[in-house]
């Protein structure tokens, strides 16, 4: 499909759209070429309006798109990927719209990932093959007292442990996490703690994989305070490297906050490139009516 580089020398808008597919909004409109998104706040990516190309009409996109977020409830924010979206960027700064978080779009190549990754796994699994479209139930035994598990969807102890921003998750985030695009395959891998017999007990770190158009994407990436430098997460990604191949993966790509350096840094060291970033703008809360 692309060259041997893809992973580097895709279109931001490409890549951008694939991204959209393996994290949508519960609620999804079109603004012209704009995918616009809500999810009740859980979010910036599924509370956003991903400016991609040109909307439907140049003269009245911005009341179009306030109102569409006023409608639900919601601040009007954008998501500006740079390059690309400087003009955009321009008109909401003018307008008065905030800046938030700058974002890294990563990209990979997903067999160097997966090398760069690998830790001592043992040599054979326990439970189903993962040839199995679902990989459900999958685990991997470690000699250091913990195991991996691949399912199709988050049970409790995964959502418990998945914290955006640091905090427990709201009731709606079960559904924009299992909420995918046409044709995208989901994974939500997890870290136990084992137990005697052979039981999972307390769950280390998570992460959710989803597979599109030959790319795994890799978010919600999550590793208890009291677990972290224990190589949870890089076993993490060679988990679900592992399983987007076998599911026809050839590139990967995860967004990281541009200031979270640690984290950086080991997305280098696993072969990652930097691609693109992106932006939010977030506009005021439009007044409510007089009565």
């Amino acid at each position: 499909m692309y060259g041997e580089s893809a992973h580097v020398s895709i279109g931001v808008k490409e890549v951008e759209q694939i991204a959209a597919l393996g994290w949508r909004g519960r609620d999804e409109a079109q603004l012209g070429d704009w995918l616009l998104r809500a999810a009740d706040g859980f979010t910036g990516r599924a509370n956003s309006a991903l400016v991609l190309g040109a909307p439907a009409q140049p003269d009245s996109w911005l009341p179009d798109l306030v109102r569409w977020y006023a409608d639900r409830g919601l601040p009007p924010m954008v998501q500006v990927p740079l390059p690309g979206g400087e003009a955009v960027d321009a008109v909401l700064a003018a307008a008065g719209w905030r800046t938030r978080d700058l974002v890294r779009f990563l990209t990979g190549d997903i067999d160097e990932v997966q090398n760069l990754a690998s830790v001592t796994l043992p040599s054979r699994s326990e439970g189903p093959p993962v040839s199995n479209l679902l990989a459900q139930g999958v685990l991997h035994s470690a000699k250091s007292g913990v195991s991996a598990q691949l399912h199709a969807e988050p049970d409790g102890p995964w959502l418990a442990a998945y914290h955006y921003r640091g905090a427990a998750l709201p009731p709606t985030a079960r559904a924009v996490l299992q909420r995918a695009g046409q044709d995208t395959e989901l994974c939500f891998a997890s870290i136990r703690a084992a137990e005697p017999g052979g039981g999972a007990g307390a769950v280390l770190a998570v992460a959710r994989g989803a597979v599109a158009q030959g790319w795994l994407g890799v978010t919600a990436v999550t590793v208890a305070d009291q677990h972290r430098r224990q190589r949870y997460g890089t076993r993490l990604m060679s988990e679900l490297a592992a399983w987007g191949a076998q599911r026809g993966a050839r590139w990967i790509y995860l967004q990281v906050a541009a200031d979270n350096a640690a984290a950086l840094r080991l997305y280098e060291r696993l072969g990652f490139h930097h691609h693109h970033d992106y932006r939010y703008r977030v506009g005021p809360v439009p007044a409510a009516p007089s009565a």
